[in-house]
């Protein structure tokens, strides 16, 4: 599913209507029809629906029209006066009074208080800044209100574009939207705002959707690698986690085991000498491999061992729990540099290329890179408040000047490839904010690149699988308690869900 920003979704709007004849009457009918069959859903008696004076409030009073003409309780809140009104907003409003619906123009707590539900038809995605003067009070009003709220395309306050919330905005549970998501529906804090998002077609003309080339997708569902019955683990692929160090043995088996649960046929583990034993003892599938260290951390004599172990392997997982010294920086540099096979870089991986990014502009093989926030802060110089005010551009930039698949992880991934194309999550939930979580990403992610898949398409599929699994776990724990290994336990039970849905027969016939 593709999301549209501001400019994009006027551009729609007026191609329809200019060059397609589809008349902005009939787009703002259909708008306001989908808000009332949603509102209808509700079972409900009585409606308040708080009207802006844009064309917002206009879908917002054909909303009115639908409930009324259901035989519902409706009342109309105009902020501000009907002869402030103008275009198809003002016909509708008019037909309102024709047909008697009750009116009030100016804020009315009272029909607030005494409504089951409240619909939110005060600003467009047009809006910016904070609301002031009469619609902040009316969004005050109608957040102290308690009542189920459902939002016109989005959350009044909302920032359409990037997801900002710079003042008082409408918490909403339900947002109906138009034609296609909106990208600040997707990201925080307005994802939090605009509760459960329903995208609704109003006719928009589908080659003006086409003629936007648009670059922003909705991860909705997991392509994965295919899986013959005639088979055996060579066909699956192997992957070598360079991962762990004394005091972090857990980012090693998390990680390596997360490939393996993935579906990769081998993993090997490249391991400080001195922490082997342990590892062996933790980890009975995955094949350990001890290599030179000082102190329980990798030292640079062991590069020749890392080329050898990497020969015949298809994918490099590297930095979980890696430690950070010079040693380690000269190694990572040196897989950069070297390696022929993809390489996803996390944690450690990614510290020991900031401050000298150009190492990225060297590599031999594709790379993924999969930083949190902070991470992202480090490699870039950019303050965290500023990435998380905009994730998606400071991603996008960052993956096309270095030609590196992003992942940015947090409330809503984003996934950014070279080519600007950018694929976002939504699934993901409280819980997974856990130590050892990314770990198991990058395990996932680095096993379907063994599988054969393009560091790309990895990256979107281990995204979602990641998250489905931190769904289940939550589902069955509760997101308090939830750990890593909560989500590494479900990952092969997200993978077979994501199989069944989608007519995987090999294991329909094993259910």
């Amino acid at each position: 599913m593709k999301a549209a920003n501001t400019r994009q979704m006027k551009s729609i709007d007026e191609i329809s209507i200019n060059e397609y004849g589809i008349k902005g009457a009939v787009l703002m009918e259909n708008a306001g029809a989908a808000v009332a069959k949603t509102a209808l859903a509700q079972n409900v008696r009585s409606y308040a629906v708080v009207c802006g004076k844009g064309n917002n409030g206009g879908d917002g009073s054909v909303a009115a029209r639908h409930l009324f003409n259901a035989g519902k309780d409706v009342c109309v809140v105009l902020i501000g006066k009907g002869d402030e009104l103008s275009g198809d907003a003002l016909v509708n409003y008019y037909i309102l009074k024709k047909l008697g619906v009750r009116i009030t123009e100016g804020l009315d707590k009272k029909a607030l208080e005494s409504c089951d539900v409240i619909i939110d038809a005060l600003l467009g995605i047009g809006a910016k800044g904070a609301p002031r003067g009469d619609i902040k009070e009316a969004i005050t009003a109608i957040n102290d209100a308690n009542k189920t709220v459902i939002s016109v395309d989005v959350p009044s306050g909302a920032d359409c574009d990037t997801g900002a919330v710079p003042g008082v905005c409408v918490r909403a549970d339900i947002t109906v939207t138009f034609g296609l998501y909106k990208v600040g529906l997707v990201c925080y804090p307005a994802a939090e705002y605009a509760g459960r998002v329903e995208v609704c077609d109003i006719s928009f003309a589908p080659e003006a959707v086409q003629r936007q080339d648009i670059k922003v997708n909705i991860i909705e569902k997991a392509d994965l690698p295919p899986r013959p019955l005639n088979s055996h683990k060579g066909i699956f692929g192997k992957a070598f986690a360079l991962c762990g160090s004394v005091g972090f043995t857990g980012a090693a088996y998390l990680s390596s085991l997360a490939a393996l649960k993935s579906g990769c046929g081998l993993v090997r583990l490249g391991i400080p000498y001195s922490l082997c034993d342990v590892m062996s003892a933790k980890l009975t599938e995955v094949i350990t491999y001890p290599l030179a260290d000082r102190n329980g951390i990798l030292s640079s004599d062991c590069i020749p061992l890392i080329d050898k172990a990497t020969d015949g392997f298809d994918s490099i997982i590297c930095g979980c729990g890696l430690g950070l010294n010079d040693d380690i920086i000269e190694i990572v540099a040196h897989i950069i540099g070297s390696s022929r096979i993809p390489v996803v870089l996390d944690a450690d991986g990614i510290n020991a290329v900031s401050g000298h990014t150009n190492i990225l502009k060297r590599k031999v093989a594709p790379i993924v890179i999969t930083p949190h926030i902070g991470e992202m802060s480090r490699l870039t110089g950019i303050a965290t408040g500023e990435i998380l005010n905009n994730p998606i551009e400071v991603a996008k930039t960052f993956a096309c000047e270095y030609n590196v698949v992003t992942v940015l992880k947090g409330a809503t991934t984003v996934v950014a490839l070279p080519d600007g194309e950018i694929y976002l999550s939504t699934n993901g939930n409280s819980g997974m904010a856990t130590a050892g979580s990314g770990d198991v990403l990058a395990g996932v992610l680095g096993g379907f690149i063994a599988q054969g898949q393009s560091p790309a398409d990895a990256a979107v599929n281990a995204v979602f699988i990641h998250a489905r699994a931190g769904g289940s776990a939550a589902l069955k724990l509760g997101s308090h308690g939830m750990t890593a290994g909560d989500i590494l336990d479900h990952i092969p039970y997200a993978i077979r869900e994501e199989v069944i849905n989608h007519g995987g027969k090999f294991i329909q016939n094993l259910v």
